[in-house]
């Protein structure tokens, strides 16, 4: 999931936000660390694809 290339800390902080509630993830997003590194960035939306369908009501 996680390529070795990204350091050790945001590593980590993806492996934290594994389980969370979207809010922490749709947060993280937005993190300074997101918008600086584009990197960072794309591993966050491989690793938190969200379901497409999930956000529609019933």
């Amino acid at each position: 999931m996680v390529e070795n290339n990204l350091p050790a800390h945001l590593v980590k902080r993806i492996e934290e936000l594994q389980g969370r509630e979207a809010p922490y993830i749709e947060d993280e997003f937005f993190s300074e660390e997101a918008l600086t590194n584009l990197h960072y960035r794309e591993e966050l939306e491989r690793a938190f694809r969200l379901d497409p369908l999930a956000s529609v009501s019933a």
